[in-house]
């Protein structure tokens, strides 16, 4: 009866026996596999630091550049010719000055630069505007040599070897100092604006006359080239005023027509007038060149 004041143990359960199976071999395949796989991570994370790194440094360096105002001084005229003046330089790189947005990352400005060239008269053709370090601009252009003066109603103005019309306006004093050829009796007014071509004919051959005899050595007797004179079918007649005298051309070179003797015969026969004596057209006199033959010259 006594059971009841008994403590009745518990019976501890059993433990598990250790494993006695052994772990499984190390493969070197799966380590090999496993840096990859770190490596491939590592590699990424650090394209993207260098990536903020470099993109960072950039919007730093276009910040730090940003105030930097492209003026005059810094726009290089690469392609600039010995006979332009450094007044008509200045002109040219306000011109493209204006045009440049201080942000070098700034890619319109440079295509603005370009087409604001292109319409400045002393540029003849735009070859590239590009940025150089330090702020500079450069640019590669081909440009207007004037050659010839135009006497007008208003004062001489510059022409280039096409009849466009150059900027500034001359006075009479001025024009010996300009060493170019002087086309008077001009029918119509310069152009509205300087950089279009001088409306008629009249300049045009003038200018004619002036090529083929730019290189003569007369050329510097002649004190202007006249383009005043029609015959009574309205052609033009061209006129050489010289120091002291008058050469009368007749039609312009490549007018001819078989009219007059071709521009070549005619040159041959002021070459010998200029070798014989005083240059044609000088002492006063007054010379015909455009008829079958001309008094004292040897005909071919």
């Amino acid at each position: 009866m006594g059971w009841f004041l008994t403590k009745k143990e518990k019976r501890a359960k059993p433990r598990r026996r250790a494993s006695l199976v052994d772990p499984k071999p190390w493969d070197p395949r799966r380590t090999l596999a496993g840096l990859k796989v770190l490596g491939v991570f590592a590699l990424a994370v650090a394209l993207v630091i260098g990536w903020r790194y470099a993109d960072r440094a950039l919007l730093d360096y276009a910040r730090n550049h940003r105030q930097l105002p492209v003026t005059a001084d810094r726009i290089e005229l690469v392609d600039a010719p010995a006979w332009m003046s450094e007044d008509i330089r200045q002109q040219v790189r306000l011109a493209a000055a204006r045009q440049i947005d201080p942000d070098p990352m700034d890619g319109r400005s440079l295509r603005n630069c370009a087409e604001a060239l292109a319409a400045e008269p002393w540029v003849r053709q735009v070859h590239q505007v590009s940025r150089r370090s330090g702020g500079r601009v450069v640019v590669s252009a081909a440009y207007r040599q004037p050659v010839a003066v135009v006497q007008s109603r208003d004062g001489y103005h510059l022409v280039d070897d096409q009849g466009v019309c150059l900027p500034g306006l001359y006075l009479a004093h001025q024009v010996d100092r300009l060493g170019l050829a002087l086309l008077t009796g001009v029918a119509s007014a310069p152009p509205a604006r300087a950089g279009e071509v001088w409306p008629g004919d009249d300049v045009q051959a003038g200018l004619s006359l002036v090529r083929l005899l730019t290189a003569e050595p007369y050329m510097s007797k002649i004190r202007s080239f006249d383009v005043s004179h029609r015959d009574e079918r309205g052609r033009l007649r061209l006129v050489l005023h010289t120091d002291d005298g008058t050469v009368r051309w007749g039609l312009p070179p490549g007018q001819e027509h078989a009219i007059e003797p071709d521009a070549q015969v005619k040159l041959g026969w002021l070459r010998q007038l200029a070798h014989s004596g005083p240059a044609p057209g000088e002492r006063g006199q007054i010379i015909d060149i455009y008829g079958p033959a001309v008094p004292g010259i040897r005909q071919p």
